[in-house]
Formats: C-alpha cells, sequence, structure tokens
C-alpha cells in the first residue's frame, strides 16, 4: 500500500526540521527516483494551501511522492527555504516575477536577479471581498476606505493598487492598514479593515461568511479602464467569473482576477526532478481534480502552459512536450525571457560594487529603464 503524507509547517518549525535531514535542496530520493519534496507556501488558512495539500495527498497515492509544506504569510518566508536549499519548491504569488526582475523586497544586495523557474501554473480567481453593511459596491466606492497593507507582500499590495488604478483612485484615496495575508478575514470581522483581498475559496473567508454576510465587489470585465491597469502594471493577469465562493448564492457568478499563482523552483533544480514531480501532478490529476473548487484548474489544459514573465524550468519543457503542450511559439517566448534575465543579471554584476544601499533602489530601476525598455 502506497503511503499517504503531507505535514504542514510553519517556517521556523520548519527550519529546523529539515535541516537535519540530509537530502539536497530539500528532497529525497528512492533508487534514484523522487519519493519526498518540501514545497514553501501560503498559511494553512487559505486556499492555496489546501490545493496544495490535496494535490500532495494525489502525489502520495499516484507516485508514491510525499510532501511536506513549510507555510509563510510573506514573499520573503516563502522564497528564502527556496533558495537556502530548505525546500525543493515554492507555491508563490508574484514574488517568483519580483525575484527575477529584482523588484520589491527582492531589489536588496542580498537578493538581486533570482533565476526562478515554473514547475507548474494553475491558476485561480481572487477577489475583493467586503462586508454586506460596508456601502462598498464597486471599485469606485473604495475611495477613503481603509484597505490592506499587506505585510511582505507587494503581489497582494500591486494588485489592490491596480484596482484601485482602475477606478481613478491611487493609495492617496485610501486609509492604508498595515496587516498580515493571514489576519485579512479576521481583520475584516473585527472592522479594521473594509475590504480583503484573497484567493475567494480560501477556508477563512468561508468562516467569516458564517458569522458576517460578505459580498464580491463588483467588477466589470470589459472595464476598459481596469482592463489598461492591468495591463500596465500585471499583464500576466486576466478578469474572469468565479462562482461557489462565500457571499454567493447558488448560481452566482462575479468577476475576479484571474492568475497563476505556480509552482517554482530555481533553474539548479535537476531536470529529473522537475519533470518528476510535474509529470506526476499531470498522472495524478484525476485523484485531485475535485478535492477543491480550484484544482479542477491545475488541468494541463487550463494551466499556464506559455510563458509569460518567467522562464518555464527544462523538466517542466519536458512533461509539455510529452503531453503536445509545447510549441514553436512558447519556445522563442522562453529564449526571450532567457535572453532577458541574462541582461539583468549582467546589469546587477555592473552597479552593484559601485553603488551604495541608499541609492541602490533607483540606480537598478534607471538601468532597467535604460537598457530592458
Amino acid at each position: 500500500m502506497r503511503r499517504r503524507e503531507f505535514l504542514g509547517l510553519g517556517l521556523a518549525g520548519s527550519l529546523t526540521l529539515l535541516a537535519g535531514c540530509g537530502t539536497a535542496k530539500g528532497a529525497a530520493y528512492v533508487d534514484g527516483k523522487l519519493s519526498m519534496a518540501v514545497i514553501s507556501t501560503y498559511g494553512t488558512g487559505t486556499s492555496t494551501y489546501a490545493d496544495v495539500a490535496a494535490v500532495a495527498n494525489a502525489l502520495a497515492d499516484e507516485a508514491d511522492i510525499r510532501t511536506r509544506i513549510m507555510t509563510s504569510d510573506t514573499a520573503i518566508g516563502r522564497m528564502t527555504p527556496l533558495r537556502q536549499g530548505l525546500a525543493t519548491f515554492a507555491r508563490t504569488g508574484d514574488e517568483y516575477i519580483f525575484a527575477l526582475e529584482a523588484t520589491n523586497e527582492f531589489l536588496a544586495r542580498e537578493w538581486g536577479p533570482q533565476s526562478t523557474r515554473l514547475v507548474w501554473g494553475p491558476v485561480a480567481p481572487h477577489g475583493l471581498l467586503v462586508r454586506q453593511d460596508s456601502g462598498i459596491e464597486t471599485l469606485t466606492d473604495l475611495a477613503g476606505k481603509r484597505l490592506p497593507d499587506v505585510t511582505a507582500n507587494p503581489s497582494v499590495n500591486g494588485k489592490i493598487e491596480m484596482a484601485l488604478a482602475g477606478a481613478g483612485l491611487s493609495r492617496d484615496d485610501v486609509e492604508l492598514v498595515p496587516i498580515s495575508y493571514g489576519e485579512q478575514a479576521e481583520g475584516l470581522k473585527q472592522g479594521k479593515i473594509d475590504m480583503l483581498f484573497q484567493q475567494v475559496y480560501g477556508a477563512s473567508l468561508y468562516e467569516l461568511e458564517s458569522s458576517n454576510p460578505v459580498q464580491w465587489v463588483k467588477m466589470d470585465q470589459n472595464d476598459q479602464a481596469l482592463l489598461d491597469a492591468i495591463q500596465k502594471i500585471n499583464p500576466s493577469l486576466t478578469l474572469g467569473p468565479f462562482s461557489g465562493a462565500p457571499g454567493q448564492e447558488e448560481g452566482q457568478e462575479d468577476i475576479g482576477f484571474i492568475y497563476s499563482i505556480p509552482i517554482i523552483t530555481y533553474d539548479t533544480t535537476d531536470k529529473a526532478t522537475v519533470q518528476e514531480y510535474s509529470q506526476a501532478i499531470v498522472d495524478a490529476f484525476p485523484r485531485y481534480k475535485n478535492a477543491t473548487k480550484v484544482t479542477p484548474d491545475w488541468h494541463y489544459e487550463k494551466a499556464v502552459t506559455f510563458p509569460q514573465q518567467v522562464p518555464f524550468h527544462e523538466g517542466l519543457i519536458a512533461v509539455l512536450e510529452g503531453i503536445d503542450m509545447w510549441s514553436p511559439e512558447a519556445q522563442a517566448k522562453q529564449d526571450e525571457l532567457l535572453e532577458r534575465e541574462k541582461k539583468l543579471k549582467a546589469g546587477w554584476k555592473s552597479i552593484i560594487d559601485d553603488t551604495s544601499d541608499a541609492d541602490l533602489k533607483q540606480v537598478w530601476l534607471d538601468w532597467k529603464a535604460q537598457n530592458l525598455g
């Protein structure tokens, strides 16, 4: 009988436990085959964690690959175990893009451009949730309201900024409340914030709905101002419908932000490890497809199979070639992204030694504007 095992761990505890495992990049092998992988991701109350846990169980059954899950509420907290070799993979927000581009928290001397690679790209709907008595119906109604300034989470904060821009607003037009990603549901319940931003099927949101009537901020899929803001701030994102979330009646649809919450790794992770894990995700789909509201979107026909802002790992490309989901156009985009990465690393190397910490941000952004457009 095959083993079923996944272990959810807080970040601090995981670092201590896994440091003594003696595995490369958090992985273990039996007879040359992958038998255990470590993945960092969002906290236990999120839909993202629930998806990872469901897929982990399926991989144990299908491929005898166990998955240990490390959790963190912050972008740096999800990326650091991967960078330090304590995790094999990470399921992240946009920090995999920020790390490659050396922006936001990753625009720091100890980081710089990181060679992140996509391992699997499932998409998921995200939205802006409010209490029904908030008086907030549309994006315009957010003016003057208390919105989350999510601690160490530029991915979420950037999307809130994008939503505001779609209504002709900015961060200056709202009251920003510092709060962690996982505290948003409780913050909305207690009246500390008037809106939260999350993947729409998080367990904490269903718990919130049980005691507080909630609704999703209305967005129009054809709103040109919002589409323009998306193109400017986050071109990997699209608008699309979702249903069955907290605050929705049966059959009700709302429009949310649809984008990939991918599994990623570094380019140094060996091809065989990534290929085995990605192939197992494909093969185990029938086992986990109905596990959560989002796992149907892990199927390769719905997941991201065309490079967007970060290169694909060669192990993933091998899997996509095997299911006829890799095209010459995808390879051309892959080559374009790899060339950009080379320029980013060369540019960082050219400025880092002669630039002070105080000037680093501006010097780097100026270099990118002048050399990458």
